[in-house]
């Protein structure tokens, strides 16, 4: 990382060191904050992915790190996570600066995905395969784990190190070597992550890093998807661009996991605490800004106690702060960038002429933040589940409460959508919650909590448009393993 007219450089990392782009292109990013310079990254196009692949290919092929002992996995895994721990200041600067992330959720990201490389180097120690012995008694079969190859990860800005972490982990726990391109707008923190990486001891070219801006990363994420050298590609973002790579991917038929968008619902009953369902809700629809794609975006609310609720929100919105994404106080930073701004202001419009605008609805009128891409936390009412406000992603802090008057008709409106990722029920009764958490057909679903009830590691991903795979857990490293079986006839 070198000084470039006052912003911070980064080259790509391949082959264990940093390396400019094959044609000296580079492209700049800008805080979303307030337009100042976060970092000048190498604008890597086809000739660098297919050198990236080059190198995890013949690193898999020739190299020690698929056949290294278990323990040698665990150890670079777990250094890793200290050089995270060490460095979380400097990896949460870095997000800060390109997405505009408030600091302590960058500081929680950080923290989170080094619980994600602890959680893998265990299992590394811990992976097994398994034996039949007793179906045949002149026979032995064995079944096998092994690492899948060369895997490629293409990731999305808005979890920018524990969405890469959270791949990675696992692939390097099952031995696989690894080529990554991470989103245009928050590369820093893959780069970072790379450079721990080597300093914890990965053996050069087992992970490589290709940043290129938007038109150049396409380009770099369907060469990755499509190259026959490549065994699995494991990506992040949006329902469309995940479906262009499973297309590229399906010319070689390689393994493919998606973690694509959401619509999730999260549905209040009257006998829920409704103080803790309000406040979280607001958290559910304005965590990181309203983007990401478990977002609790759809509320459905029985109408017995709907006006009661409703007044809440308002409340519990109007307590969230809009800032600067360095003070600590600080619960909402920007939107990422001035696209994705003015996406969520044109649906904002589109809800004013088909709901009820409750709160929010605009930019705050805070002198301070009118250089950056800050909006309110906006909730609607009235909204039919059918418009576009409740079945299209919007991927801002835009909320949309439907009323329902029976368990059935929440359950047939949480599954009247085309994704299937998330999703939250809010009872007093352990029957009703279990009933719709088994009728609502979605990857999770949360009761009486949203997000997290405080439990690490559980398998995420989705169903429908949501998805294929899963990541975290045990499954997350599956997702990286083939299995083999083996059948010895005994002489």
């Amino acid at each position: 990382m070198k000084p470039s007219n006052g912003s911070p450089q980064f080259d790509l990392w391949l082959d264990g060191s940093a390396r400019p782009a094959a044609s000296g292109a580079s492209f700049a990013r800008h805080s979303p904050f307030d337009g100042a310079p976060a970092g000048v990254f190498a604008d890597g196009g086809e000739q660098d992915a297919e050198r990236a692949v080059d190198i995890a290919r013949r690193e898999f092929d020739t190299g020690t790190w698929p056949t290294s002992p278990a323990r040698r996995r665990y150890e670079v895994l777990t250094e890793t996570a200290r050089l995270l721990t060490v460095n979380a200041d400097a990896l949460a600067e870095r997000m800060v600066l390109e997405s505009g992330k408030p600091v302590t959720l960058a500081l929680g990201e950080v923290a989170a995905s080094v619980r994600c490389l602890q959680y893998y180097a265990g299992l590394a120690l811990s992976a097994e395969g398994s034996a039949v012995s007793e179906r045949n008694p002149s026979a032995l079969g064995l079944i096998l784990r092994e690492p899948v190859g060369v895997a490629a990860l293409i990731t999305a800005w808005n979890f920018p190190l524990l969405g890469v972490v959270c791949k990675l982990a696992p692939a390097l726990a099952a031995g696989c070597t690894v080529v990554a391109k991470p989103s245009h707008l928050c590369p820093g923190p893959t780069v970072l992550l790379a450079r721990y990486l080597s300093e914890a001891g990965l053996p050069g070219g087992v992970f490589n890093v290709v940043t290129s801006e938007l038109e150049q990363g396409a380009v770099v994420g369907q060469h990755f998807a499509s190259s026959p050298k490549v065994d699995k590609v494991a990506f992040t973002g949006s329902t469309a661009s995940g479906q262009a790579v499973m297309r590229a991917a399906a010319a070689n038929t390689k393994r493919v996991a998606l973690e694509l968008g959401g619509k999730s619902a999260n549905i209040v009953f009257p006998d829920a605490p409704l103080e803790d369902a309000a406040r979280t809700a607001i958290g559910a629809f304005t965590f990181n800004s309203g983007q990401q794609c478990s977002a609790g975006s759809r509320l459905l609310v029985h109408c017995d106690v709907h006006d009661e609720f409703t007044a809440m929100l308002k409340e519990y919105a109007a307590a969230q702060v809009l800032g600067d994404p360095r003070e600590t106080t600080t619960t909402m930073g920007p939107l990422i960038s001035s696209r994705q701004y003015e996406r969520v202001l044109g649906y904002i419009d589109l809800g004013r002429a088909e709901a009820k605008l409750l709160t929010g609805g605009g930019r705050p009128a805070d002198p301070a933040l009118e250089r950056g891409y800050f909006v309110e936390p906006t909730v609607f009412d009235e909204v039919s589940n059918s418009s576009r406000l409740a079945q299209e992603e919007i991927f801002g802090p835009v909320l949309s409460v439907i009323s329902f008057g029976t368990e059935e008709e929440a359950v047939a409106l949480a599954n009247d959508s085309a994704y299937g990722l998330a999703g939250g029920v809010w009872t007093g009764s352990m029957d009703t919650a279990l009933r719709v958490v088994k009728g609502v057909r979605t990857g999770k679903m949360f009761v009486n909590c949203y997000n997290t009830a405080g439990i690490d590691d559980m398998p995420h991903g989705g169903y429908k448009n949501s998805g294929t795979g899963r990541e975290f857990g045990e499954v997350g490293l599956e997702e990286f393993q083939e299995l083999k079986t083996v059948q010895i006839l005994l002489r």
